[in-house]
């Protein structure tokens, strides 16, 4: 880091001070490109070697050469943080990036949801990594790769209530326990399943959605594929949290390296309007109207609560004032309760945003429809794939040394692929030994049976 940032640095800190953030100590790395997307494709600055990464790298590099897209920063969530600086950014721009990666450590330190997280994770991923280096060393590459094949192929199907640490079913008791949750009013909320659906008499006890920990638990694996499951399992409750506040996370480090780079008295006027150039770019409603920018989303969000408690405050009709109901937004929300509770109407309106539906006209046209601008159905179209990393809701209902029921839960998401359908299932196959069954719905919603045995793929 040259002199100049070093001494932006330390503006920044003393604004990020007035400003009450309460984030990570922030480790600062200036980087090359190939570092930054290497970084970027991993996860994580050093993880288990497989194919996919290399792919991932070599599709971020394509998009950057094709100008679709521009990396500026990256940041880990971890105590401490890890920042990572693109050396061939501007000083401006990585000034800016300092400023929002201290929202971004604010929200890793005190949002509900990262509370739940490794925050030790790079360090543990570098012996993770090791582990999987002696694995390629004993079993082969071509093995270890398979078998993370498999776990890849299932990793974003968790239960994120459950926790990362669950046990193995328990007795009576545990079956107890799960039909009083089943009963609450929060049991649609907590993803838990019908009380008529959990049994001592099945297996498992309730359909089961964390399809990487029942085999890591029930099925027949050597200890060192069960090791690569979970070091995979582990990593996709690690990264689930960043899923599911996207809007939430970019939107509060937009607003707060806005806020510090206006409060900083050390900008030129050249330097100034530099910023807002990046700033604009970075918060742009979106090229394609049908998708918007989180970052936009999220800023314009947060800047309406500000405003809006803090004439609550000034009127002695909120104890808190903008700046902490922000900070209290941030702590206490994921993007669905973000969205759902701070979305308003006005909003909706400015931004002109709209539910859509693709429509084939008299002449076999496919053309985009809107169907509302209503505040309540512009909450469901945006949040409809928040949670479960918009992976297909997959539950084990049954599993016996006869075969292996699933069910797809619903379809609001979309329908299975059929061949990426095939392959999970014939993992399914391979590692339990027997005949996998699958219950789910086609685009018209009829009930369609998947089976994967002995004579492959059928339907």
């Amino acid at each position: 880091m040259n002199n100049n940032l070093k001494e932006k640095l330390k503006e920044i800190e003393i604004i990020a001070e007035e400003l009450r953030l309460d984030y990570y100590p922030v480790v600062w790395e200036v980087v090359g490109q190939e570092v930054l997307l290497g970084v970027m494709s991993y996860g994580l600055p050093t993880r288990g070697r497989h194919w996919s990464y290399g792919q991932s790298y070599e599709y971020q590099k394509m998009q950057g050469e094709m100008g679709h897209s521009k990396v500026y920063e990256l940041v880990l969530n971890n105590d401490p943080s890890y920042a990572f600086l693109l050396d061939t950014n501007p000083d401006i721009a990585n000034i800016m990036v300092m400023a929002h990666v201290f929202g971004h450590s604010h929200c890793f330190k005190n949002n509900y949801l990262f509370k739940e997280t490794d925050n030790k994770m790079v360090y543990r991923a570098a012996e993770r990594a090791r582990r999987i280096d002696d694995y390629i060393e004993q079993y082969g590459l071509k093995a270890v790769e398979h078998v993370m094949d498999i776990a890849f192929s299932m990793d974003k199907n968790i239960d994120w209530h459950k926790g990362v640490l669950r046990e193995p079913y328990s007795n009576e008791s545990g079956i107890k326990h799960a039909r009083e949750m089943a009963d609450s009013e929060f049991s649609d909320i907590l993803g838990v399943p019908e009380a008529k659906n959990i049994s001592s008499n099945s297996f498992p006890p309730y359909p089961e959605h964390d399809l990487l920990w029942f085999l890591i638990q029930y099925a027949d694996l050597k200890d060192w594929e069960k090791d690569i499951f979970q070091i995979i399992r582990e990593e996709s409750y690690y990264f689930y949290p960043q899923y599911v506040t996207k809007r939430l996370n970019e939107g509060i480090a937009s607003w707060v390296h806005a806020e510090i780079m206006y409060r900083m008295k050390s900008l030129t006027e050249s330097e100034h309007l530099e910023f807002v150039k990046i700033h604009e770019r970075v918060v742009q409603p979106g090229s394609n109207k049908l998708n918007i920018n989180p970052y936009f989303l999220g800023f314009t969000i947060l800047n309406d609560i500000k405003k809006r408690w803090d004439e609550k405050y000034e009127n002695g009709e909120s104890d808190i004032d903008g700046l902490d109901k922000i900070y209290q937004v941030v702590a206490d929300e994921d993007d669905t309760s973000f969205v759902r509770l701070y979305l308003t109407q006005d909003i909706v309106d400015d931004l002109n945003l709209f539910c859509y539906k693709h429509i084939v006209d008299k002449n076999s046209n496919q053309i985009i429809k809107i169907t509302s601008t209503a505040l309540d159905d512009v909450i469901d179209h945006l949040v409809k794939d928040t949670y479960g990393y918009k992976a297909p809701e997959i539950c084990i209902v049954s599993a016996t040394h006869e075969g292996m029921e699933l069910e797809q839960i619903n379809s609001e998401i979309g329908t299975l692929d059929p061949k990426h359908l095939k392959n999970v299932m014939g993992y399914l196959f391979e590692i339990w030994g027997a005949p996998i069954d699958i219950k789910t719905v086609d685009e018209k919603g009829e009930v369609l049976h998947y089976t994967f045995d002995e004579l492959g793929f059928s339907a």
